[in-house]
């Protein structure tokens, strides 16, 4: 009996949220907490599925959330005989109802491609939504790992995004999704570090930085053909194809360059130290200091196959190339224009790190400037975590 009591605590509280004018959405609240609210409470609301998620049982939100039942959409439940969808929007009327008791007026994600986080924009008028973009959107965020309509997260749908660039706002867009106000403000976290962490002129070490995108699932066998079998079996080989032609490189040149690991993982260093030996530097990877941008700002040029760092160090203008060796639609860049690169040919590769490379810094800036703004809409003057937080500030004063 005991047992069964400590298992039922570990998904129930009885203890109820928090009361703070603001809520973060998603356990995921680090960044926001250390880069915009900083002295400003605000109560995280983890959802179903996250490590500190509980169901909260008190009397009070449990009388919030019945009297909130009258919203359900019952006609689609009973259309569809679904009750999985009875279940799902009685879900989304509990978290309004915490939401309510905490008695938010402003309500943040940092996952912006969350299709919870969408719909309760949607639902709760009282309130004002921000989503702020984590990472690089391709097809597979705005069509290809979308569900099927009439599936209610086949569309996106929002009301206000703080988005890297305008080229997110067209993606969106030309796949029919809504999102009443898109602002483009850059990333963030890399906005974040370049103007207020990195500080004077930084010494260049290496020639190439490669901002690693592994995973030790990548090189096993992956199988099945659900969508996640799928795209994992596609990065493997983009990744995969874009080592050798990296070890390669290495192997016909002097060129020096630093890794910077996706975690600080002990497999995926000895992947790296086994496929290029003594001729790269392995850097420790430790993302809460910003080590991928520590990396990259200590190389002349920083190549990946489509990772966010490489927005990021586009928009501070430093040399970046988009390395889509398989030439997948998932992972095109084109409007980087000099600093975009498809296909496998090694020669043609090579011929374009080596123009990067001994393109004068100067030239480089006046032609990436419009693409870099275009994709990564970073100002130093005006950086994302302040235009955010005055964000928050004007929606909390007029509410």
């Amino acid at each position: 009996m005991i047992g069964k009591l400590t298992a039922i605590r570990s998904y129930v509280t009885f203890s109820g949220p928090e009361k703070n004018r603001i809520v973060i959405l998603h356990e995921a609240d680090f960044w926001i907490r250390k880069l915009v609210l900083k002295e400003l409470p605000a109560t995280t609301l983890p959802v179903n599925g996250e490590k500190s998620s509980k169901f909260v049982i008190t009397p009070g939100l449990m009388a919030r959330t019945l009297w909130r039942m009258r919203f359900i959409n019952w006609s689609v439940v009973i259309k569809g005989r679904s009750v999985g969808d009875l279940f799902s929007q009685l879900y989304k009327q509990y978290l309004l109802a915490c939401i309510d008791q905490i008695g938010a007026k402003v309500v943040l994600t940092f996952i912006d491609n969350s299709g919870l986080f969408q719909t309760l924009s949607r639902l709760d008028k009282t309130r004002v939504y921000f989503a702020i973009q984590n990472g690089t959107r391709t097809l597979a965020c705005v069509r290809d790992y979308l569900p099927k309509s009439p599936h209610p997260y086949a569309h996106i749908s929002m009301t206000n995004f703080f988005c890297f660039g305008d080229r997110d706002v067209q993606l969106y867009r030309k796949h029919g999704h809504t999102i009443d106000s898109c602002i483009p403000v850059g990333s963030l976290i890399g906005g974040y570090y370049k103007s207020v962490i990195s500080t004077g002129k930084k010494e260049r070490k290496y020639d190439l930085c490669y901002v690693s995108q592994w995973h030790g699932h990548f090189y096993k066998e992956i199988v099945g053909e659900d969508y996640s079998a799928i795209m994992s079996r596609r990065v493997g080989a983009a990744i995969s194809g874009l080592n050798r032609l990296l070890s390669r490189l290495l192997a016909e040149t002097d060129l020096t360059m630093l890794i910077c690991p996706r975690n600080d993982d002990d497999a995926e260093r000895e992947f790296y130290r086994s496929l290029f030996g003594e001729r790269v530097t392995i850097f420790k990877s430790d993302r809460n200091d910003f080590s991928t941008y520590r990396a990259a700002e200590q190389c002349e040029l920083t190549v990946a196959l489509n990772s966010t760092t490489l927005c990021e160090v586009f928009a501070w203008r430093q040399k970046v190339l988009w390395c889509n060796v398989t030439n997948d639609e998932h992972y095109r860049m084109p409007e980087a224009g000099i600093s975009y690169f498809d296909g496998d040919d090694y020669q043609a590769l090579k011929n374009r790190v080596i123009t990067l490379l001994e393109t004068p810094k100067a030239d480089y800036q006046r032609m990436i400037t419009e693409q870099s703004r275009f994709i990564n809409n970073y100002d130093s003057v005006n950086p994302p975590h302040e235009i955010i937080r005055t964000a928050i500030g004007n929606a909390l004063s007029n509410s």
